[in-house]
């Protein structure tokens, strides 16, 4: 098994990286949205961004959190707030490339975000690619960074769950 060397060199293998992301999207797949901030550094940065924005150094985004705290009033607002129809979201993610740095690991990885209101076909809702910066803390991977750039110049207005 590989493993990769943390700033403080204890080795982080590509497995427990790989069972982080396993439980990340299981929490969003199951709607478990309370749980999902929790898996975030509480001084964090959550990102949702056209791909044009990104290739350019533009920070306008779609969404952005920039602490646990504001992902947490995502949720609520989410849950107890924001009224649409019911709907489903899948992730499919694509194979992970890690690489350590000073700072954590970073991790890319290319995302399907399918769709599916309760009558209708699924829909694609987003495709692109997501570059994330895990750090360790008291034991856990917690992401410090997450940015998910999206390929389309338009996205659906019904992107209402976390990718």
């Amino acid at each position: 098994m590989s493993a990769l060397t943390m700033p403080n060199d204890e080795p982080l293998s590509r497995a427990r990286i790989r069972d982080f992301y396993d439980g990340y999207y299981d929490i969003l797949d199951d709607v478990r949205l309370e749980d999902w901030p929790n898996l975030f550094t509480e001084d964090c940065l959550y990102r949702v961004i056209p791909r044009e924005n990104f290739e350019q150094g533009h920070t306008l985004s779609t969404i952005q959190a920039e602490s646990r705290g504001m992902l947490q009033d995502r949720v609520t607002g989410l849950l107890r707030t924001q009224m649409y129809a019911p709907r489903y979201c899948r992730r499919f993610p694509g194979p992970l490339r890690v690489t350590a740095d000073g700072d954590g690991v970073r991790t890319r990885h290319n995302l399907l975000m399918v769709q599916t209101l309760i009558d209708q076909q699924p829909t694609i809702l987003l495709c692109g690619v997501c570059h994330d910066r895990l750090v360790e803390e008291d034991g856990r991977l917690l992401l410090k960074e997450r940015v998910v750039v999206f390929d389309s110049e338009m996205i659906a207005n019904s992107l209402i769950y976390p990718a």
